[in-house]
């Protein structure tokens, strides 16, 4: 058995900040006066002043005030607000107000770049004109570790460069580098192009290899001026991913107290808060890939075109051992020479081999992914060579380590240590800890404890090339986000559109632990402002098929639809559907049609997805079809987008492994799955497809769902009932055609 090693999580910035005494006395904050925070957004507030074309709403003025409450009483707030609310204000005007009479920051964390930027770029410095001479309005977007540049380990690999890296890299590097002396910002968002992945490893900014102060580039660290201007924000802006990442390493530590990945805070906002049992997922499990080992391995020795004479760490390492004549070095270079480099390719050529078996075993059941219950530990794979490749695997991990320990002890403990040898120690043993983490995650999935927390384990087939992977994800996080994230802050205030199900929070409060945190909560609609009964029409044409019943003939319904709803809007049309798949063949039916002979068709996976928008919105007559990001967080206000056709209704798929999991919980305890996880799930995700539609007080149009379920079916009925109040035609598709052609004559 591996032991969870506790580097897991990462080490991490810690400035210098006392931490809580729980014997010290409770500060008093000076409250928000909630007829001033609402004024603020109100006909006579600074918002009206500074903004020409306002509008006053006053579910924003409301939901605002409730903030406000929040901030005063501390608690817990799952505030739904509909489309054209302008929730964004109404959280970022109590946050500002609260920070300027308090000294106390907030955490804004969002899910998706596009809200990111509308805060940072639009929304915040917007707030600081408006109030400019009341109040200074500082705020920060913060980003993980690995998106800056490490000077340190820049200069660094420039000098290994020869031995380090390909000859292709090389150049590339120099590139970076040139770009590292102009750069104010030192993050990828501001490299013109993408690098490539194993130039970004080598000098990538990482906690557990950082000096901090010690650095003799600390003064112009990239990575610790954003967290000194994180230090003096009044808002600090982050993504769901970053957040738990925090609280991955807080747990790790047992200290809620200090700054982690974030600095320290008591004031949360969770926009797009549907989406945070997800992102939990994804940092409080563990995950282990064919491709992830592979590079590590690349780090250590890489093989192939562009490396005369090898290339990698161990390499490198080599190199400068072979010019100290000293009994540690040539000590040293044995272990290099004789275990660690075979080592290695030991380890890569078990690895493939183990990693060949997984992907022969999905494929040989016909499936992408594979969920993994206590009936795995039976399977044939297993003396089929899964026990020895996995053995092999975590042995050979295991003899890493030991002998880059011995290294690093004996270089580490000579008299005179090796300056120009220590910064390639470190990142040797770095990369031994992510190797070690990663047979952890190996052998969690595939060969887990008898005893141990509920887990969810899979395989996965990702993208191409056999790149296969293993994860593993606590059954229940609603406790960890109860009690390291929720109960640890004074507020916390989630919100979305989309966070009610048949008007009520009882869904989500479950799945995030709130049902029984104890405290102050507060839950709260806000009306979307937008006159839907006249601006939108909601259709279901009720002799379509059902996409459960017969494929092929409700492919030909979607198809219809989108024809006939293009003919009569003149185009600016979405189709959303729930997989690819379904995608590619609306669009080779649409093509064969000829639709493209009349309009553009963009087509999801064929172009960016920022692209494809782009082109969209500049035709105002294209169709584009999508999936799974294109249900939300896409915004195209006015004529652009006229009509919108939802192929089908958005349940989760069953056998998804996390999906299955939470189901069979469900009727294992005696309830019914379907009502109490599907129908939920499927509501959240129909409201925010709905909500492409309508994005301004002036856009118009129709949403058509092609799906006869959502009227002919207990449940459908439910789901619609969380719907905007748009105007609504049910019946045959020559009904509907009448009520088209009426609607946008």
């Amino acid at each position: 058995m591996i032991a969870r090693p506790d580097w897991d999580t990462p080490i991490v910035y810690t400035p210098e900040i006392a931490s809580v005494d729980e014997d010290s006395p409770e500060v008093e904050h000076t409250p928000l006066d909630r007829h001033a925070v609402e004024g603020d957004l109100g006909p006579q507030g600074a918002i009206a002043r500074s903004l020409p074309l306002y509008e006053d709403r006053e579910s924003q003025r409301e939901m605002a005030g409730a903030v406000a409450d929040l901030y005063n009483d501390g608690g817990v707030g799952l505030l739904e607000a509909g489309t054209g609310v302008g929730k964004s204000l109404a959280y970022l005007i109590p946050a500002l107000r609260w920070a300027a009479a308090n000294g106390e920051c907030t955490v804004v964390s969002t899910n998706t770049i596009n809200l990111q930027e509308q805060l940072v770029r639009k929304d915040l410095p917007f707030l600081a004109g408006a109030l400019s001479g009341e109040q200074e309005v500082r705020f920060v977007l913060l980003k993980g570790w690995r998106n800056y540049v490490c000077l340190l380990r820049l200069a660094q690999s420039k000098l290994l460069a020869s031995t380090l890296l390909a000859d292709e890299s090389r150049a590339e590097l120099e590139q970076i580098a040139d770009w590292a002396e102009r750069t104010t910002d030192g993050s990828l968002a501001d490299l013109a192009s993408q690098p490539r992945s194993e130039v970004w490893d080598e000098i990538a900014a990482e906690p557990d290899l950082c000096r901090k102060s010690a650095c003799p580039h600390y003064g112009r660290c990239f990575l610790f001026q954003a967290r000194r201007e994180a230090q003096k924000a009044d808002v600090v802006v982050v993504n769901h991913h970053l957040l738990m990442s925090d609280v991955a390493v807080k747990r790790a530590k047992q200290n809620w107290e200090d700054a982690a990945v974030i600095p320290a805070y008591s004031r949360l906002v969770v926009d797009e808060a549907h989406h945070i049992e997800d992102a939990a997922a994804a940092h409080l499990g563990t995950s282990a890939s064919r491709r992830g080992l592979q590079q590590l391995f690349a780090r250590l020795v890489r093989h192939g075109a562009g490396t005369r004479g090898g290339r990698g760490l161990l390499h490198s390492l080599e190199v400068r051992l072979m010019t100290a004549p000293d009994l540690l070095s040539v000590a040293s270079l044995d272990i290099i020479r004789k275990t660690l480099v075979p080592g290695v390719d030991a380890a890569r050529e078990k690895a493939t081999f183990l990693f060949d078996l997984l992907y022969s075993y999905l494929q040989s059941r016909g499936e992408s992914v594979r969920r993994l219950t206590g009936d795995f530990a039976h399977d044939p794979i297993w003396s089929a060579g899964l026990t020895a490749a996995l053995t092999d695997v975590l042995g050979e991990i295991r003899l890493m380590q030991s002998g880059l320990d011995m290294i690093r002890i004996r270089m580490e403990g000579a008299k005179k240590p090796d300056e120009s040898v220590l910064p390639l120690i470190g990142e040797m043993i770095a990369v031994g800890r992510r190797l070690e983490g990663a047979a952890f995650a190996l052998e969690g999935a595939l060969r887990p404890p008898a005893q141990g927390e509920p887990m969810v384990r899979w395989i996965e087939m990702r993208g191409r090339e056999g790149n296969v992977s293993v994860s593993a994800v606590p059954l229940n996080l609603a406790p960890i986000l109860r009690e390291d994230l929720f109960s640890r802050v004074e507020t916390a205030i989630l919100t979305s559109a989309t966070l009610a199900t048949d008007s009520r929070f009882d869904f989500l409060s479950r799945r995030l632990g709130l049902d029984s945190i104890g405290g102050n909560v507060v839950t709260e609609i806000f009306p979307s402002p937008f006159e839907y009964p006249t601006h939108a029409l909601f259709m279901v044409p009720t002799d379509a098929a059902p996409p459960n019943v017969d494929a092929a003939a409700h492919l030909q319904a979607v198809v219809r639809s989108i024809i006939d709803v293009t003919a009569a809007s003149d185009g600016g049309v979405f189709g959303l559907f729930t997989s690819h798949r379904d995608v590619r063949a609306a669009a080779a039916e649409l093509r064969a049609r000829g639709i493209e002979r009349s309009r553009p068709l963009y087509v999801h996976g064929e172009d960016t997805r920022d692209n494809l928008l782009r082109k969209f919105r500049e035709s105002e007559r294209a169709i584009l079809l999508g999936t799974a990001s294109f249900w939300e967080g896409v915004d195209v206000p006015g004529r652009a987008l006229r009509g919108l056709i939802i192929a089908r209704l958005p349940f989760r798929v069953p056998s998804e492994p996390v999906t299955a999991a939470h189901c069979e919980a469900i009727v294992e305890r005696g309830g019914d799955a379907f009502a109490e996880y599907m129908v939920p799930h499927a509501a959240l995700r129909l409201k925010q497809g709905f909500g492409r539609l309508i994005r301004t007080a002036t856009d118009r149009g129709v949403v058509v769902l092609v799906d006869p379920r959502a009227v002919n079916k207990g449940y459908g009925r439910s789901l619609l009932r969380d719907l905007p109040p748009a105007r609504r035609v049910f019946g045959p598709w020559h009904t509907i055609m009448k009520q088209l052609q009426s609607f946008y004559s």
